[in-house]
């Protein structure tokens, strides 16, 4: 019985090294394979976990006799890449449909490399069930090449004699090896025969093949997402039997790569306060030089490393700051707390479409809103974003910003005339004479568009209204009346964005209607005329009289006449 390790044997009746029943270990146990799908591919993984060449064959129906303990595993698959048996697909452990009758065993070529790596090292064959070496007389490639093929190693690549590859222990098998090149096994070619040489342990031969080292696992420290500025540590190592060569450290996109020579069988890469530059998968290469040359391993798995941004909130601030006038200019300013420059600041509504992004290589930006309109009116929020490789990373919004927009009418003037000039300006108020015309005109020295005048008359509550030119309204009234006294102001309005906004009323005007002057003045010219031609009548009869007088006449006596009418007669 052989056992190697603690994970795999080869056991049972007329069992070797490297021939035997396949047993595992276990759960604390050993037990057999069964021998369902059993095939070369399997086999040759137990050849090469145990150190045994190749396989050369894959026995069923327990040809090395059955075992008595567990029945671990049961339709086992290998590819025949794998390391381990237990890396193999199978239906899993202590799951089988099978008995000891089953059990599966193998045949392995007795060859193997020692001193160095799988395919490359000290020449060792299995005879009597005892390891022993091979001299270097007359080793040359030909005979390599046998034993590369025998051991699924490529082509070989060079014969180092001398015990390069440190000398053996145990027996010396052969001496003078004479190989063609085209045989399947080492024990087909010409020597001696077994045991028979006259050299020593320092002329042990070694051959160097073509396949590529196994690839080696990679690790990554932290192990997860890793936070912008943090440093990182990636680990690169091989099975135990490697322990010394070069590893490299590779990004699987970009020009990134580090070497490290070790002496040990692993390698660590520190990489400081990473970046998005950084972001990205990365891989690990081995390279070994042997007898001058040097040979690399495949590329291990990738790891990828992540890069996250916690960003903290942006501060947002306004210029100029609290209620802003109908198109007046704006900027709002977004701040931001961190070293990740180079990012974009967001500002938008927390209602509505309005967004704006702006790229900025320092940690604040300010956003120019000219001329605002109420469609600007509303609340803002910053956030900053920075975009890596694969994916972008936001700040929480900022708090909100409000924007108020105003508009500040002025106070209208108002003012009157009578184009008659029907007009008298009193303590009282302005006097209009009835019957004249006046106009009442309103204005306002603003920016804003033509709005309209409303004109108030208090006395009844009567609002007239008259769209304004060039920011100014006249109302006109043809003919005073008494119902047209009373107090008249204007009151502005305008319509900006659809909204109405009206300015202060103005202080009153009186207007007095009074009674129109022509009829009395009439009157009286009338009352003297009348006078005049009074005392005209007067002078006329008095003047008359006297000329009377002063003329010579017979008197004449007129009839007397009583109360009631009747002529006195003398007697």
């Amino acid at each position: 019985m052989c056992l190697t390790g603690s994970q795999i044997r080869l056991a049972g009746s007329r069992s070797t090294l490297c021939s035997g029943r396949v047993e595992i270990y276990y759960g604390g146990a050993w037990g057999t394979v069964c021998d369902d799908n059993w095939d070369l591919n399997d086999a040759k993984v137990v050849c090469r976990q145990l150190g045994c060449g190749t396989a050369l064959n894959a026995m069923a129906s327990a040809h090395f006799g059955e075992g008595t303990e567990k029945i671990w595993l049961d339709d086992v698959n290998c590819s025949g890449s794998e390391r381990s048996l237990a890396e193999c697909r199978h239906r899993g452990f202590g799951t089988h449909d099978c008995g000891h009758g089953e059990d599966a065993g193998v045949i392995c070529s007795g060859v193997r490399l020692a001193g160095s790596t799988r395919c490359s090292g000290r020449v060792e064959i299995l005879h009597s069930n005892t390891w022993g070496t091979v001299c270097d007389d007359n080793w040359d490639l030909n005979d390599a090449e046998v034993v590369c093929r025998e051991l699924s190693c490529g082509t070989a690549l060079s014969a180092p004699p001398k015990a390069l590859f440190g000398q053996g222990t145990d027996k010396i098998w052969l001496d003078e090896v004479n190989c063609s090149g085209q045989e399947k096994f080492l024990s087909e070619c010409q020597h001696r025969g077994f045991e028979r040489h006259d050299c020593g342990h320092d002329e042990d031969a070694g051959v160097v093949c073509s396949v590529s080292l196994p690839k080696p696992s990679i690790s990554m420290s932290p192990a997860d997402e890793v936070t912008w500025g943090q440093d990182v540590s990636f680990t690169c190592s091989n099975s135990a039997e490697f322990q010394s060569g070069t590893f490299i450290l590779k990004k699987t996109s970009g020009s990134f790569n580090k070497t490290q020579m070790s002496h040990s069988n692993s390698a660590a890469f520190s990489i400081p306060t990473v970046d998005f530059d950084k972001e990205g998968s990365y891989q690990c290469q081995y390279e070994k030089t042997i007898s001058g040359q040097t040979f690399s391993s495949h590329l291990s798995d990738s790891v990828k490393l992540s890069v996250t941004v916690s960003f903290p909130e942006p501060s947002i601030s306004m210029n100029p700051a609290g209620e802003v006038t109908w198109r007046q200019d704006v900027g709002i300013t977004c701040l931001i707390q961190t070293q990740v420059l180079g990012g974009t600041f967001i500002l938008q509504q927390t209602s509505g479409s309005f967004r704006k992004t702006q790229t900025s290589s320092t940690s604040s930006t300010t956003f120019n809103i000219p001329k605002v309109d109420f469609d600007n009116q509303g609340s803002y929020q910053c956030q900053y974003e920075r975009s890596g490789p694969s994916r972008n990373f936001r700040s929480p919004l900022s708090n909100t910003l409000r924007l108020l927009i105003s508009v500040r009418l002025p106070q209208p003037s108002i003012s009157l005339m009578s184009p008659n000039e029907g007009l008298v300006l009193s303590p009282e108020g302005a006097e209009v004479t009835r019957g004249y015309s006046f106009v009442i005109t309103c204005s306002i020295n603003c920016s804003y568009p033509d709005g309209r005048f409303f004109l108030i008359f208090s006395g009844s509550n009567i609002i007239s209204t008259k769209s304004a030119v060039n920011h100014s309204a006249s109302f006109y009234f043809p003919v005073a009346e008494y119902e047209h006294q009373g107090n008249y102001s204007c009151v502005y309005e305008v319509t900006l964005s659809a909204r109405r906004f009206n300015s202060t009323e103005t202080t009153p005007i009186i207007v007095i209607v009074k009674a129109p002057l022509l009829p009395l003045v009439s009157s009286v010219a009338s009352g003297i005329l009348l006078l005049l031609l009074l005392i005209l009548l007067v002078i006329c009869l008095v003047h008359r009289r006297r000329r009377q007088a002063e003329q010579p006449g017979v008197l004449v006596l007129s009839p007397l006449t009583d109360r009631a009418g009747n002529d006195y007669e003398d007697e």
